[in-house]
């Protein structure tokens, strides 16, 4: 192969890969200082989007006593990408970055559908949690 040959073929794999967008979302779950003693459920929904695809994430979470965060569930739904083969990444973490609970999809995530992933934790609310995700939205052709 030439060089000049190399390069079209180097082009082309960026490109296949800039098309194969990826999409990241980051919820805070931080609780003003005020907050009551008393238990209350809350939800924070968060989204962000590329390349026309959506990814919309949320999580949602109890404020329990002891000062701390009760999280009991993580969801998402991908938009105005009908694929079947995205892949999603959620994760829970402390303000200092540490991942407390991950999950990672296989390469099948349909877009239209909402999934709930179950994930029961506690966190102090000094830790500032948040949650995390991004996605790689399918695109025609064998992936990059």
């Amino acid at each position: 192969m030439t060089s000049r040959q190399n390069h079209g073929a180097v082009i082309a794999a960026r490109r296949k890969r800039v098309l194969r967008a990826v999409s990241i979302a980051a919820i805070g779950l931080a609780v003003t200082a005020g907050a009551t003693t008393t238990t209350s459920a809350a939800s924070k929904y968060s989204s962000c989007s590329s390349r026309g695809g959506i990814l919309s994430i949320g999580t949602e979470y109890n404020l329990a006593s002891q000062n701390t965060i009760w999280v009991t569930n993580a969801s998402f739904t991908i938009e105005r990408n009908g694929g079947h083969h995205n892949n999603v990444y959620l994760a829970v973490r402390k303000s200092d970055r540490k991942t407390l609970w991950e999950w990672t999809s296989q390469d099948d995530v349909r877009g239209g559908a909402t999934r709930t992933e179950k994930v029961r934790e506690r966190i102090p609310r000094s830790s500032r949690p948040y949650l995390k995700g991004h996605a790689t939205f399918d695109v025609t052709g064998p992936d990059p």
